[in-house]
């Protein structure tokens, strides 16, 4: 094993990502992280695309690579030179498109911890995977929740090699907000006094997003209670066709796409996560709960593990707009419910889904899978 203090050469493998995303933006926080702590941290990625730009913003070197499937070998070259060139301590890789061929030739060539994040809920698609990854490939294999861990070690993959280590958020630069909520809700047209709940994030269908304007829609007027969607995504037409059948005009406003999501949640009273599909590690859950604000999710995939029932928010069943309804009502008709479920989420937030957290969580990985197979190079 390395030395607790021995600053380690680290390449996060992301050669498959053509665009951005939340796993696209946890590497770049966690490199940006391990290179503040004194690592040396390379980023393998598509030239000229925003992993690139990013990385690049931030100081951190890249490596040109594209990986456009997991059988494509056509850069595999440019791996082996890298790591021959650069005898990295551990390979990193984040996607299922980079799981086979960064992997392997790291394998090959001697690096001495090997590590897959695995950041999707679905099983994997056959049992040669479990046998690949799980035998030859990685040393460790990490899960972004214990939900997709059960999933994993469901399959077959070694109880022993996979680790759950949950996304993380920065609570700090998140309360650093820039816009007053006051400045947002006028903008968004909500009534004085009204409780504004609101979903950010992509509008897509495994969002549950139609969920969230039923439950809405079934709202009592009496209740005083707006909505805001920011955000955008292949559902936003079909979306905005759908409040306009429900009625829900005056009632609720579409923000459209924000580079500062983290100020729309600040102008919230209640977040709401509806999703329908087993949600891997919702990041957006953390940033509401260490903006103080409550947050209803729904009881599939890792949200569970996120948001304290009953003490940080509320969590309802998915496809259930009338169970969401009801959970919406109840957190608006009671302001000191709301203000201690929030100031609950940003202490649990502190204490358990930090950057600083994560990343000590995973050095530990790195060590302690390069003394199983260090070697003198």
């Amino acid at each position: 094993m390395t030395s607790p203090t021995e600053p380690l050469n680290i390449l996060q493998v992301g050669s498959c990502f053509p665009d951005w995303g939340g796993t696209e933006l946890h590497l770049l926080r966690l490199s940006e992280e391990l290179a503040r702590r004194g690592h040396r941290v390379t980023v393998a990625c598509q030239p000229g695309r925003f992993l690139e730009q990013r990385a690049r913003e931030k100081g951190l070197p890249t490596l040109s690579a594209t990986t456009r499937k997991q059988q494509d070998w056509t850069d595999a070259k440019v791996f082996r030179e890298a790591i021959r060139r650069e005898r990295y301590d551990a390979v990193h890789v984040h996607w299922s498109g980079d799981y086979v061929v960064p992997a392997a030739v790291a394998r090959m060539n001697g690096v001495p911890a090997v590590l897959m994040s695995r950041h999707h809920p679905d099983r994997l698609r056959s049992g040669s995977s479990v046998f690949l990854y799980g035998r030859v490939l990685f040393d460790r294999i990490v899960a972004v929740s214990d939900s997709v861990r059960n999933t994993l070690v469901g399959q077959g993959l070694p109880g022993g090699k996979v680790i759950t280590v949950y996304n993380s958020v920065e609570p700090a630069a998140l309360r650093r907000t820039t816009v007053e909520p006051a400045a947002l809700r006028a903008e968004w047209g909500v009534p004085g006094g009204a409780v504004l709940v609101g979903m950010v994030g992509r509008l897509a269908w495994e969002k549950g997003v139609p969920d969230f304007l039923e439950a809405l829609a079934r709202l009592p007027a009496d209740a005083n209670v707006y909505g805001v969607i920011v955000g955008d995504g292949p559902q936003a037409a079909e979306l905005r066709e759908k409040a306009a059948e429900l009625g829900l005009s005056g009632r609720l406003h579409f923000a459209g796409f924000r580079s500062d999501p983290h100020n729309a949640i600040n102008a919230l009273d209640v977040h709401v996560l509806a999703s329908v599909w087993e949600e891997p590690c919702a990041t957006v859950v953390m940033e509401a709960m260490a903006l103080g604000k409550p947050v209803i999710g729904t009881r599939a995939g890792g949200t569970p593990e996120l948001i304290a029932d009953g003490e940080t928010g509320l969590v309802v069943p998915p496809s259930d707009p009338e169970a969401l309804a009801a959970a919406m009502l109840a957190l608006a008709r009671d302001p000191v419910c709301r203000a201690a479920m929030g100031a609950a989420g940003r202490t649990r937030v502190d204490e358990r889904f930090t950057i600083a957290q994560m990343t000590d969580a995973i050095v530990d990985l790195y060590r302690t899978a390069s003394g199983r197979r260090r070697v003198s190079r």
